[in-house]
Order: structure tokens, then C-alpha cells, then sequence
């Protein structure tokens, strides 16, 4: 039976024992005898009325499950005029939910740094170590496989992914850890002499292209991990050739 049925019954018995009680003659011998079982009555329905009441007012105060929300798409402001361009492209991809996209923002870290006066961008994927992966190598040392991802945009489509492997490094000392750090492999040959390097403050990555000259380009990017601020450099021949900077968005 639901708690309101009973309260209802409740407080019709009540009201009708209010009713009888105040009718009666306080000098009928009738009623003197029956005073000492009616006040029990009285303070027992009382008090069932006074429970009953508390326990439909908890329920009230129960809230409703709230169902669980879909994550929004990150905000972008375009208005800075050196990087309009790249920063629009962008937008449309974040905005059409491009699934290329949206896997290279995906957690824990990546860095969207927009090339100056050109229709291009970098994202930086960084993969993070995991607590349950590393592998212990003695005096404390340990380490963990794992690679980095630099893709680049050009006028709306990806134009070049560049996965790096290396490890990640740390040195453990009882319930202490050192900050990770990752190194790229150089003896990896599917690495194709790129290098990547994360620390606690900066990452870069370094790896080497043909050019249209049929000469080697060296490409390297820098970004500061607090700030998001970035040098890029291409050189020929260890003479830069040309420079980019600025400050990328960090997606966490």
C-alpha cells in the first residue's frame, strides 16, 4: 500500500476521532473511561502522521537522474589576421566533426599550432605514459613503448603525418616518480630519421623531407608545454631557409 493511501486513511481516522472527542461531555462517565485509551490513540495516530509525512517529504527531495551530456565542441575564435586563414580551415573541420580531426585532439594532449599567413596548421598528439605499463629495467629505471604523432594540414586536408616511436623514461624511487620523459629511437628504421623529445617543459620533433630542388629539407618544431608559444625552422644544408612562429591551442 502507497504511502499516500495511508496517509489518507491516516488522516480521515484522525479527523474523525477529532470530531468525536470534541463532542463528547468531559463529565459523561462513559467518556472519563475511555479518556485513558483514547489520549493513547490520539499521541499513536499522531505520531504515525508525523512519520508518514517526513518520509513523503524525503522523497521529495530525491533528484531526478540526470541524463549524461554530450560533450561540446571546443570554441574557436578566428579574428587574429595573420593566422584567419589557417584558424578557418580548422573551424570547418572541428565543426563537421571530421573524424580525422577530432582522433588527433583526442586525450590526454594536443597542441593546434596555426602557420602564419598560410592555409596550414600542426596538430601534436601527445600519447602519455600509462600507469599500468611500465616496465621495470632495475635501479629504479623505468620504461614504457609508445610514439608521438605531428600531422599537418594544408588548405583544408591532411597533408603529411609524420608517428614517431620511441619510449617513454622515468626513475622511480618508492612511492616517488620522476617527471616522464620521451625519447624517439634512432636506430628505428620506420622512424625515418625523425626525432621526437618531451620533457616536463618543451617537446620538438626534427625529421627531414625532399624538397622540390631534389635536396633535403630539415623541418624541426618546438613548443613550450606551459604556454603553447612555437618555433618552427626549415633549413637546408644547416642554413634556415625559412621561419614560423606563434602560439598553439591546447586541447586537454
Amino acid at each position: 500500500m502507497t504511502f499516500a493511501l495511508w496517509s489518507n486513511r491516516l488522516e480521515g481516522h484522525f479527523a474523525s476521532f477529532t470530531v468525536k472527542t470534541w463532542i463528547y461531555n468531559k463529565d459523561d462517565p462513559e467518556m472519563k473511561a475511555h479518556t485513558p485509551h483514547l489520549s493513547m490513540t490520539f499521541s499513536f495516530t499522531l505520531t504515525l502522521l508525523m512519520l508518514f509525512s517526513v518520509a513523503q517529504a524525503q522523497q521529495k527531495k530525491v533528484e531526478k537522474p540526470q541524463l549524461p551530456t554530450t560533450p561540446k565542441i571546443p570554441t574557436v575564435n578566428c579574428s587574429e589576421a595573420q593566422t584567419s586563414k589557417a584558424c578557418s580551415s580548422f573551424k570547418q573541420l572541428l565543426e563537421a566533426k571530421d573524424e580525422e580531426l577530432l582522433d588527433s585532439l583526442s586525450s590526454p594532449t594536443s597542441y593546434v599550432c596555426f602557420r602564419p599567413n598560410e592555409d596550414a596548421f600542426l596538430i601534436f598528439h601527445v600519447n602519455a605514459p600509462t600507469d599500468n605499463r611500465w616496465e621495470k629495467l632495475g635501479g629504479g629505471k623505468e620504461q614504457q613503448a609508445s610514439w608521438q604523432v605531428l600531422g599537418q594540414f594544408r588548405n583544408g586536408v591532411l597533408y603529411h603525418n609524420a608517428t614517431v616511436f620511441g619510449d617513454w623514461h622515468r626513475y622511480s624511487s618508492g612511492k616517488e616518480a620522476t617527471e616522464p620523459l620521451f625519447m624517439s629511437l634512432s636506430d628505428k628504421e620506420s622512424n625515418e630519421g625523425a626525432t621526437v623529445n618531451i620533457d616536463a617543459v618543451e617537446l620538438s620533433i626534427e625529421y627531414p623531407f625532399k624538397n622540390q630542388n631534389s635536396g633535403t629539407t630539415q623541418y624541426s618544431l618546438t613548443i613550450r608545454r606551459s604556454t603553447g608559444r612555437f618555433t618552427e625552422i626549415f633549413a637546408v644544408d644547416n642554413v634556415s631557409v625559412s621561419e614560423n612562429s606563434g602560439t598553439c591551442v591546447i586541447y586537454r
